[in-house]
């Protein structure tokens, strides 16, 4: 790692694929629940998919809103 450096290193390996992991499962956890509701494996699919749509949505809605303008 020292002859490449950690940027070069990071890439090789997947390593910044597991940290955006880490923090997506992070946020949901912060803001959904650390814990499912459901018993059931089929309502539980259903419950993360509700919780991802949740987080996507409120990523939006805080994102800023971008246009061209004319030089």
């Amino acid at each position: 790692m020292k002859k490449s450096g950690r940027k070069k290193w990071k890439q090789q390996s997947g390593y910044h694929r597991r940290s955006l992991a880490e923090t997506a499962m992070a946020r949901f956890k912060r803001i959904i629940g650390r814990q499912l509701q459901a018993r059931e494996w089929e309502r539980q699919k259903v419950e993360v998919k509700i919780g991802c749509a949740i987080l996507n949505r409120m990523t939006h809605l805080g994102m800023p809103q971008s246009y061209k303008i004319e030089t």
